[in-house]
């Protein structure tokens, strides 16, 4: 059973891998990816569910419910995109529980939880690139009318392209800048859609897409090796 148990976690990592690649290249999944995993999985999947417990069963749909309900809030409200809800269902109906602490036996939980505890290196990321463009003697807040929290919020959250880098990739920032009046101001919003289209002339401020389904991946390697990150902070906490 647990050659069963890792062939299906390697194929399921493999397809996410690949997921991952396709979004940094193009912000594009094909559903294919997603028929694939569950196709490649559900034999394997199914195995494993005729050897579990009833209670091991009920954490197995508590976990696909969850993946799925919270999945499909995050997209409809513009927080996920819909390749990152299909990467999280898939992984809730293919990844039967395997025991652990209260977290980690939940795998879509786990995973989410992973999840978002990765993303938290994409602001370092952020600041990073925009202190490296400010030591090179940039002018990041030329032009804008920004308090010294917004800009300190800048820094972490958003970053400035040139007007050629947002124009051609267009699919991968969303304009973080508004104008009223004849003054420019920074705008945070979080939705994955284009909220302010603007003309842009130089460089502007912009949200960057972030590749969730990465994230994913990384939460999904970080519970088949060590379970959920909170378990085990839980765990080794004074």
């Amino acid at each position: 059973m647990l050659e069963l148990t890792w062939t299906r976690r390697l194929v399921t990592l493999a397809l996410l891998v690949y997921a991952s690649y396709s979004d940094f290249g193009s912000r594009e999944v094909d559903d294919k990816v997603w028929i694939a995993l569950c196709a490649l999985s559900a034999p394997l999947t199914l195995l494993e569910l005729l050897e579990l417990s009833r209670g091991m069963l009920l954490l197995y749909a508590l976990s696909s419910y969850t993946a799925f309900t919270v999945g499909l809030a995050l997209s409809a409200f513009e927080l996920m995109g819909w390749a990152d809800f299909l990467a999280l269902a898939c992984i809730g109906i293919t990844t039967p529980p395997g025991g652990g602490a209260f977290l980690t036996a939940i795998p879509a939980i786990s995973v989410l939880v992973n999840s978002l505890l990765a993303s938290l290196t994409y602001p370092l990321y952020l600041l990073a690139r925009n202190l490296h463009m400010a030591l090179r003697g940039e002018d990041l807040f030329k032009g804008i009318k920004a308090s010294k929290l917004e800009k300190a919020l800048a820094i972490m959250t958003l970053t400035k392209v040139s007007a050629r880098e947002y124009s051609e990739k267009r699919d991968f920032y969303s304009i973080a800048e508004v104008e009223a009046g004849g003054i420019k101001r920074l705008s945070f919003h979080v939705r994955i859609r284009e909220a302010h289209p603007v003309e842009v002339e130089d460089s502007v401020w912009v949200s960057p897409y972030m590749p969730f389904i990465l994230f994913i991946t990384v939460g999904y390697l970080l519970h088949i090796l060590a379970g959920c990150l909170v378990d085990v902070i839980l765990r080794y906490a004074p």
